[in-house]
């Protein structure tokens, strides 16, 4: 790739680069977001939301990488205050629309599966009634 001779035209490049990537990683965080509430199986979180309603209101707000993950930041602005969530991606899947489908699928199966096997011990932790 060749880049441009002037720094005008590098900036000018810079800028419309950002503003594509961040509209498509918006994209992304705008299917995914609930992840970043997936392994909250607490009585209050799951008699009021679920992931998907939970995740609602958050807007893309940047992104991050870390390793072989790229993290993408969510925020809303809610009752005066300011919420911000986080998920993780492998950054070698975010081209691959199946592949990242597939990844977010495992992690909702993970998740149900482990709010089972902890619903399952509470219920046998109880004592039986009388």
């Amino acid at each position: 790739m060749k880049l441009p001779s002037t720094t005008s035209k590098l900036l000018a490049l810079q800028e419309a680069t950002n503003a594509k990537l961040h509209a498509r990683l918006s994209e992304i965080f705008q299917r995914y977001r609930s992840l970043a509430f997936i392994r909250r199986n607490d009585n209050l979180f799951t008699e009021h939301w679920t992931p998907e309603v939970a995740a609602a209101g958050y807007d893309f707000d940047g992104f991050e990488i870390k390793g072989t993950n790229i993290i993408l930041h969510g925020v809303e602005s809610a009752c005066g205050f300011v919420y911000r969530i986080n998920i993780a991606l492998p950054l070698e899947t975010i081209d691959d629309a199946a592949a990242l489908e597939a990844d977010f699928r495992r992690q909702r199966s993970e998740s149900k599966a482990a709010a089972e096997l902890s619903a399952g011990m509470i219920g046998a932790a109880s004592p039986p009634a009388v």
